[in-house]
């Protein structure tokens, strides 16, 4: 979700802004270890936070707390704060100090400055990318991000809108394209006047040049502590492979009535992703339900789906697709968030997301975990199973931050999974990040070591068991593509300033899992400070912090002409045209190195 910049209250851990948990990690179990080198966490008591002890009544092997416990905890709490300075302000009236960025490139074209706030001059941010390839023409690209150039006069500030960037020479050069009445900035009616911001964009490419774009809308207007604000899914559809976009097709809205005045709603849409059959011109869009009590306490967080069977032009109401609390027998949970789909060659529809897996619906027990699920439908999305990839090991959470974060760094991160299907071996490939490979003593964290992990299956007979994709130093934020048995993994890489918070974004590349035992390749030229950007002050030390948000993933496709386009969020700007500030940054890279 693209909250940089939010005065609204949110009492969704889907924004991540604002829980506070105990430091600590979970350990794989014998099955699924991968390299888990890290001692055993100690006793969660250790902790000092508040919430440790409502952490610690769970009594789990580990210490950690499960997704449920974290979505249950919720503060309010702004991703940045207008009346501090950026960093991104002390580069003003001089020099990038970074190199030119080829061979990447800089995606954004007319970037404007920001007017107000805690970025006053600084050139707008772009950050949390998205990446498709047109399976009739590799040439033709359409990436998206969160893109802050819109100004709400209602707001009075920068917000994030919805931006589509087109190419159709094989990512050489590109068009910013704004999409249509998505919100009141850019022009909406009805319901969709009321949204103040889109964000969390997603990308598809169907037959005949087809290009959708979902996105998330949310208000930002205040509502009472038992409330959540407005919020939507829309999906706009282009039919000249991303020049143009048409307006939105609503698929949900819940705090807002067809009419645009605000209604109580119990509900927040968040995290939503898309994907569409090359065939058939089916399209699917999965999000989080984020469902709250009339007190405005967590209940669940399901996955729902809604398709389409005509191109995008009219959408099913909504189906769910986690399991049910009613007679809840044990197993997963509806307790997740971030899905990804993709649809095979025969039209089923496969679903990655993070839930939690539990005994009982208190999720109180020794055994219960968090893990990677993919749920499969053969049915067009009428009916689900699921499966269990592998537990995944949550990252710990920094108490000044108020965050899952790493070691020294500011910005939020996650272990929601990406999930990728090769057309020609018709195989799955999912990957994620966590930490079970950070160092811990006496249950706390004492430095992250982040890795990304993958598995594979052939949608039949379960999937394999994780391999590694990292080093010493922590990686973050992986996307994955896959063709023809090669497999891509991309991600953020502290190894190029192990002792510092530089970021570079990296690539491995292999035949299937053997990606495991390939080398890392760096992408970007130069290391750079993802601390540029969106400044907030510590919970606990009321310092500044600045970098606190640099979007929520990154991606990666690649087309037949086994070409792979990475998409991250660059902190580098445009050395020459803009100085640094978050942009969007790719390059085309061989599958063959």
């Amino acid at each position: 979700m693209s909250l940089g910049v939010s005065a609204s209250k949110r009492r969704i851990f889907a924004t991540l802004t604002a829980l506070v948990v105990p430091l600590a990690v979970v350990l794989a179990p014998a099955a699924h270890a991968a390299t888990a080198t890290a001692p055993l966490p100690a006793d969660p008591q250790s902790s000092r936070h508040k919430v440790a002890a409502a952490a610690a009544e769970a009594r789990h092997d580990v210490p950690n707390p499960l997704l449920k416990e974290r979505f249950a905890e919720e503060e309010e709490e702004d991703g940045d704060d207008p009346a501090l300075s950026a960093l991104c302000q002390t580069y003003i009236g001089k020099p990038n100090p970074y190199r030119p960025v080829a061979p990447n490139t800089d995606v954004i074209r007319g970037d404007t400055i920001v007017p107000t706030g805690s970025q006053t001059g600084c050139s707008t941010a772009q950050n949390e990318t998205t990446i498709a390839v047109n399976p009739e023409n590799p040439r033709n690209i359409v990436a998206g991000s969160n893109d802050y150039r819109l100004y709400n006069t209602r707001e009075a500030r920068n917000d994030s809108g919805g931006f589509a960037y087109t190419s159709f020479d094989g990512g050489r050069t590109w068009a910013n394209v704004q999409l249509p009445h998505l919100d009141f900035p850019t022009g909406a009616t009805g319901p969709l006047a009321y949204m103040d911001a889109a964000g969390d964009p997603a990308v598809a490419f169907g037959p005949h040049n087809t290009v959708y774009y979902a996105t998330l809308v949310f208000s930002r207007a205040a509502v009472p502590d038992d409330q959540q604000s407005a919020s939507g899914i829309a999906v706009s559809v282009s039919h000249d492979g991303g020049r143009t976009f048409g307006d939105p097709a609503v698929l949900e809205l819940d705090g807002v009535t067809p009419a645009g005045t605000p209604t109580p709603t119990s509900i927040f849409n968040d995290k939503e992703w898309i994907a569409a059959d090359p065939r058939t011109g089916d399209v699917y869009v999965s999000w989080t339900q984020f469902t709250y009590d009339a007190s405005g306490t967590y209940t669940e967080s399901p996955i729902v789906l809604s398709k389409s069977a005509d191109f995008g032009r009219t959408w099913s109401p909504k189906r769910r697709v986690s399991p049910s609390l009613t007679g809840f027998p044990g197993g997963i949970t509806p307790f997740g968030s971030g899905s990804n789909p993709v649809v095979t060659r025969d039209g089923t529809l496969q679903i990655a997301y993070e839930t939690s897996v539990c005994a009982t619906a208190a999720c109180d027990q020794p055994a219960d975990h968090d893990a990677v699920v993919v749920a499969t439908s053969r049915d067009g999305g009428r009916t689900f199973r699921h499966a269990e990839v592998a537990p995944d090991f949550d990252f710990p959470v920094d108490e000044d931050v108020a965050n899952n974060a790493l070691t020294g760094e500011n910005f939020r991160i996650n272990s929601f999974p990406q999930l990728a299907y090769d057309r020609v071996t018709d195989r799955l490939w999912v990957t994620w990040a966590d930490d079970r490979n950070g160092t811990y003593r006496d249950g706390e964290s004492v430095k992250t070591n982040g890795d990304a992990f993958l598995s594979g299956s052939d949608g039949r007979h379960g999937w394999s068991e994780p391999v590694k994709i990292g080093t010493g130093a922590d990686e973050v934020f992986p996307a994955v593509a896959a063709l023809a048995g090669r497999v891509a993994v991309t991600f953020y890489t502290r190894a190029y300033d192990p002792n510092g918070i530089g970021l570079d974004y990296a690539y491995a590349t292999g035949w299937g899992d053997r990606v495991g035992s390939a080398p890392i390749r760096r992408i970007t030229t130069q290391t750079a400070n993802p601390q540029v950007q969106f400044v907030s002050t510590g919970a606990v030390t009321g310092k500044e912090l600045q970098g606190v948000f640099i979007g929520d993933y990154t991606a990666a496709a690649v087309g037949a002409d086994f070409r792979l386009h990475p998409c991250w969020t660059d902190f580098r700007g445009n050395p020459g045209t803009t100085t640094p500030n978050q942009d969007v940054g790719t390059q085309t890279l061989a599958m063959f190195p």
